[in-house]
């Protein structure tokens, strides 16, 4: 990859990871799922009316906002009621598990030995972090965003379904859905909204407008231009920097401390991801080796 677009990935995942800080700091003014629902109505309009609908079903658009809503809400009220942003940044790219998983069972495109590898390795590191009282101040919260990592692998797999459209139109049209059903269960749930926007502060817009524009719009932007330059496993392990820049920006700006059992956990859990994102690279490698000691031999 060229220097530019390398240095094009790295901001991505800057912004990515960030954006949990952003979004804990938000949270502290804001129901969860009414501060949810701001974000998506931010990233939707007005951009909605410059974009051309994506050649995709409304059953289909419905189908990717609602799977936005479930995750979004999930992640939301998780860090609200105790999941600290670094960890969740981290907690969440097991996605990259969950999809794999989802993929056999829907696509069924099933794993190689060394994707089965990683996700076992992957999925302890989760169970680690599980029973590590001392990272998060309650089990349902680590449960919540644990589930929102789920329905965020979910949308690997409709993306894919998709097919080859305009996936920054898929996204600002499937940010037009989420508003009004988060919006509704914020009514059914939660208490405060008025108040809080009244009382918003210079921070609270800047967490809404930050995680919307910049998290949401144009990281999705940057990342599908470098989609298009370079072959996807090229540019899709940039993706494990996010939690790296997640726990730190959580460390400077929200003083968030990582323990010793949640520090093995994460060495845990990017192994695994690490052999799920270069597996075939780690094959190639293997083959090698091995013709290398039998020709030795």
């Amino acid at each position: 990859m060229k220097l530019y677009h390398v240095l094009l990935a790295v901001l991505v995942t800057i912004i990515w990871g960030s954006a949990f800080a952003v979004i804990e700091i938000g949270l502290q003014g804001f129901p969860p799922i009414f501060n949810a629902s701001l974000r998506f109505l931010s990233a939707s309009i007005p951009l909605v009316f410059f974009f051309k609908k994506p050649d995709v079903s409304w059953r289909f658009l419905m189908l990717f906002g609602m799977n936005y809503v479930l995750m979004f809400s999930l992640m939301y009220v998780g860090m609200k009621i105790g999941m600290p942003s670094g960890l969740t940044s981290l907690v969440l790219q097991t996605a990259v598990l969950f999809a794999l998983i989802l993929s056999a069972f829907v696509l069924k495109e099933h794993p190689n030995k060394i994707q089965i590898l990683g996700v076992i390795i992957g999925l302890s590191g989760i169970a680690l972090i599980a029973i590590d009282k001392e990272s998060f101040s309650s089990i349902t919260a680590f449960i919540l965003v644990l589930g929102a990592a789920f329905f965020y692998g979910a949308s690997s797999i409709i993306m894919k379904r998709a097919g080859k459209i305009d996936m920054l139109a898929l996204l600002i049209w499937g940010c037009l859905i989420p508003p009004l059903p988060l919006f509704g269960l914020s009514l059914l749930l939660e208490q405060g909204q008025w108040d809080a926007l009244v009382n918003i502060s210079g921070m609270g817009i800047f967490s809404i407008y930050y995680t919307s524009i910049f998290g949401t719009v144009l990281a999705f932007a940057m990342w599908g231009s470098l989609l298009k330059h370079y072959p996807a496993n090229m540019v899709v392990p940039f993706n494990l920097l996010v939690p790296v820049f997640g726990i730190l920006t959580s460390y400077l700006l929200l003083n968030q401390q990582v323990t010793a059992k949640a520090a093995v956990a994460c060495c845990v859990i990017f192994i695994g991801l690490i052999l799920v994102s270069f597996h075939s690279k780690i094959s190639q490698w293997a083959i090698f080796n091995r013709r290398a000691i039998r020709d030795n031999s």
